[in-house]
């Protein structure tokens, strides 16, 4: 066990975590921390991000109109194929 002192930064109060724990933890700079307090003590542990709307590449895959894929093609045939410097935008 190690004993830290609480610092203030601006309005904040600050508590440095030992190097060799935030090691062992998986904890870099940067990493996202929630805060809990449970009675006297506070719980610090990594934020479980949720994906919100996030897709597979499965699902955007399934998604795709293969009608208007080819739609798409065909009004895009032949575009590149003119002079260079006479490309029509």
């Amino acid at each position: 066990m190690q004993t830290v002192k609480l610092r203030q930064q601006g309005g904040a109060m600050i508590v440095t975590i030992p190097r060799d724990l935030a090691t062992d933890l998986g904890w870099s700079p940067g990493t996202e921390l929630t805060v809990e307090k449970k009675g006297d003590s506070v719980n610090l542990r990594p934020t479980e991000h949720k994906p919100r709307g996030r897709l597979t590449v499965a699902q955007l895959l399934s998604q795709i109109d293969e009608n208007e894929i080819t739609e798409l093609n065909q009004s895009t045939e032949g575009w590149a194929e003119g002079k260079k410097g006479n490309e029509a935008w």
